[in-house]
């Protein structure tokens, strides 16, 4: 049996390939969450492997998932994978087994947290399992709330605030006047900003060493989405970071540990994603904790967390 600590283990000694997945609940939106196995995709011959793959239950439903390749592994894409999920009213905890058949077609068995195997849909055309349904809203909810955190976040980067929408002419003039107003202040603001950043460049003082150096570093208060994944600052990005997708080596605060995590670069915003959930788990990681980053290699970095 061949261990992957990623995406559970591929079993070994059966006819067909096959692995599986426990389903953890800070891991749904990870592109790890969604990996297949190098193992199984060197096993299947490129006369049946494509870019798609079928996942077929017990009782006859199936779902088709696309598949995508970053630079480290096969994934499946989150549109297919989620309805997959939903559909089945998945949970924490819960044990799925995939067993290839042929052409990228998987047999997928389900076992619930109690180990029993699911042989019917928990749904038809209503939902029938509080249970599932419950599930279902927790994990809408987190993907509600980390929207709005990264539309707050990127308003707040560009300086333009979020304004609710008026639904009278007297009451869009009042929201131009503050937006105007807003706007002064920012730019105001942003000028003290610079002026200070002149001065003060990101200096961090290497207590343990009795020296100081210049190191570059960015602090940030931990949100709810943070502990899915974490936007770099657009400003760090741009001068120290690099342009590309790389694996990133973070070093716990007192040396005992380090992770790697990939940073992943996108138009809009790069991030720390996947490996990030569970980084933030086993370190500890609350919301409203304060984190600072120091980048000491260009791949690698040590982080300090402060419980506010």
């Amino acid at each position: 049996m061949v261990r992957n600590r990623v995406f559970g283990q591929v079993m070994g000694e059966v006819d067909n390939p096959a692995f599986f997945k426990i389903l953890r609940r800070e891991d749904f939106s990870s592109e790890l969450m969604r990996m297949i196995p190098h193992h199984l995709i060197r096993s299947i011959s490129d006369k049946s492997s494509s870019f798609k793959m079928v996942l077929k239950v017990p009782w006859g439903s199936s779902w088709q998932v696309k598949i995508s390749k970053n630079p480290f592994f096969h994934y499946m894409e989150d549109r297919g994978w989620n309805q997959f999920v939903n559909d089945n009213g998945l949970g924490e905890n819960e044990y799925l087994t995939f067993t290839h058949e042929a052409n990228m077609c998987f047999n997928v068995n389900i076992y619930e947290a109690n180990g029993k195997e699911m042989l019917r849909p928990r749904q038809s055309s209503t939902v029938t399992s509080s249970s599932g349904r419950n599930k279902r809203e927790e994990r809408k909810s987190i993907c509600i709330d980390v929207k709005k955190e990264v539309e707050t976040e990127s308003c707040s980067e560009s300086g333009h605030p979020v304004l609710k929408t008026a639904e009278s002419t007297s009451g869009r003039s009042k929201q131009k006047q503050e937006l105007n107003l807003r706007k002064r202040e920012t730019k105001e603001t942003t000028k003290s900003k610079k002026r200070k950043n002149r001065k003060v460049d990101t200096v961090s003082n290497d207590s343990e060493a009795g020296t100081s150096s210049l190191v570059p570093e960015f602090k940030i208060t931990i949100k709810k989405s943070h502990l899915l994944f974490l936007g770099i600052p657009k400003k760090f990005v741009d001068m120290h970071m690099p342009n590309e997708t790389k694996v990133f080596k973070i070093h716990h605060p007192r040396g005992k540990k380090s992770w790697e995590v990939t940073y992943f670069v996108t138009d809009v915003q790069s991030r720390f994603s996947a490996g990030w959930s569970r980084f933030a788990k086993e370190l500890g990681l609350e919301v409203g904790d304060v984190c600072t980053f120091k980048l000491i290699k260009p791949t690698e970095m040590c982080v300090k967390v402060s419980k506010e």
